[in-house]
C-alpha cells in the first residue's frame, strides 16, 4: 500500500501567508500590499521598448539578407526567439518586483518557482546566440585577418562556457529532484544556493561583452585611412560595450544590416526624399533670411579650368566591388575566393563614410 505524500505547505495551513511579508523593513514600517513602490511599470515599458526595438532592427536584418542568409543570421533569429520567451517570463512575474517587505510570502508560490526555472532554463541560450552572432559576423567581416578569425572562434567557444554551464547549474537548484515536488523545492531553500550561480552569469557576460570590444581594435586602428574614419569605425564597434541587456546585444548585432536596409529601401523611397527636400528647402530659406547673399559679379570659366571638388560617397550595394583603397597592415588586397560569400572588411568599408 502506498504512503500518502504529504504537501509541506500543509502545516502552514493555519496561517495566513498573505498577511506576513518576505522580509523586514530596514526603516521597522509595517509592510504595505496596497500601493507599495513596484517596478513592475517600468519593467513592462523598458521591455515593450527594446521588444519592439530588438524586432523591428531584427526583421529589416532579414529583409536585407534575405537571397544570401548566413550562419550569423540564423544565430541571431534563434537569440531572438528566446529573448521574447524571457521576456514573456519577465512580465508574467513582473508583479512581484518589489521590495520583499512589501511582498506577502504567498506570492512566492510554486506559479512563481516554474517562471523562475523557465527563466535560468533559457537565459543561457538566449545570451550565447546573439554573442555567437557577434562573432560569426566577425568572421565574415575580417576575413581575411587571421588573428581576427581565430579570435572569433575563441570568443564562440567563451561565449558557450560563460553561459551553458552556469544556466544548468541554475536549473539544478530551481527544479524538483527524482521523487520531490514543486512544494518541497519551495521548502527545501534550493533556490538560494543557486544565487552564486547568477553572479557568475552576470560577471562572465561582461567578460564576453568587453572581448567583444577589444577583439577587432587592434585591426580598426591600424587601417590605412584618414584617422576620422578610422574613429567612426571604432565608435560603431564600441557599441559591443554598452550589451549589459540581451535586447541591446540583438540590437547591436543587426545595426550594420538595418542600416543598410535603411539606405536602400528607406532613404530612397518617394516619402523620405520628399520629407528630406521639404526641410531642406525650409533650412535654406531660413539661412537666406537671416543673412542674405551679397551681389557677386559673375565670372566666366575658362576651359578646361579646374572644376569645384565633389564630395566623394562610398556606399555599399549589392554589386560592391571586393577591392578597396583601405588596407589592413600586413595584409594584401585578395578577391574573395569562390564559394565566400559574406560581407568582408573591404566592402564593409564602402558604407557611407564622407571623404572629408
Amino acid at each position: 500500500m502506498l504512503a500518502v505524500r504529504q504537501n509541506p505547505l500543509d502545516q502552514y495551513q493555519d496561517v495566513d501567508l498573505c498577511a506576513i511579508p518576505l522580509g523586514l523593513s530596514p526603516d521597522g514600517l509595517p509592510p504595505n500590499f496596497e500601493n507599495p513602490p513596484s517596478l513592475q511599470p517600468a519593467t513592462i515599458a523598458i521591455s515593450v521598448v527594446m521588444i519592439m526595438l530588438a524586432v523591428t532592427i531584427t526583421a529589416g536584418r532579414f529583409y536585407v539578407n534575405r537571397r544570401s542568409l548566413k550562419p550569423a543570421d540564423y544565430f541571431m533569429m534563434v537569440g531572438l526567439v528566446l529573448d521574447l520567451g524571457i521576456a514573456g517570463v519577465l512580465l508574467a512575474a513582473s508583479k512581484n518586483f518589489r521590495h520583499a517587505w512589501n511582498t506577502p510570502i504567498c506570492w512566492l508560490d510554486t506559479t512563481y518557482l516554474k517562471l523562475t526555472f523557465v527563466e535560468v532554463l533559457v537565459v543561457g541560450p538566449a545570451l550565447f546566440f546573439p554573442k555567437a552572432a557577434i562573432f560569426l559576423f566577425y568572421l565574415q567581416l575580417f576575413s581575411i585577418n587571421r588573428h581576427v578569425r581565430i579570435g572569433s572562434k575563441v570568443g564562440i567557444g567563451l561565449a558557450f562556457m560563460a553561459y551553458f554551464p552556469a544556466s544548468l547549474a541554475l536549473c539544478y537548484w530551481d527544479a524538483p529532484h527524482v521523487g520531490q515536488t514543486w512544494e518541497e523545492v519551495l521548502t527545501s531553500g534550493m533556490p538560494q544556493k543557486g544565487v552564486p550561480g547568477g553572479v557568475t552569469v552576470g560577471v562572465a557576460s561582461v567578460i564576453v561583452d568587453i572581448y567583444v570590444f577589444i577583439l577587432p581594435l587592434p585591426t580598426l586602428l591600424h587601417l590605412q585611412m584618414p584617422f576620422r574614419k578610422r574613429l567612426q569605425l571604432v565608435a560603431l564597434f564600441a557599441t559591443a560595450m554598452i550589451i549589459v541587456e540581451n535586447n541591446v546585444a540583438i540590437i547591436v548585432g543587426s545595426l550594420p544590416a538595418f542600416a543598410n536596409f535603411l539606405r536602400i529601401y528607406v532613404s530612397e523611397s518617394a516619402f523620405y526624399k520628399s520629407i528630406r527636400s521639404s526641410f531642406s528647402r525650409l533650412s535654406h530659406s531660413c539661412i537666406a533670411i537671416q543673412q542674405p547673399d551679397p551681389p557677386q559679379e559673375p565670372k566666366e570659366q575658362a576651359l578646361g579650368a579646374h572644376q569645384q571638388h565633389q564630395r566623394q560617397w562610398h556606399e555599399l550595394s549589392d554589386s560592391a566591388p571586393l577591392e578597396s583603397q583601405v588596407a589592413v597592415p600586413g595584409k594584401t588586397s585578395a578577391p574573395t575566393p569562390p564559394g565566400n560569400q559574406g560581407i568582408t572588411l573591404h566592402e564593409f568599408l564602402d558604407l557611407e563614410l564622407p571623404d572629408v
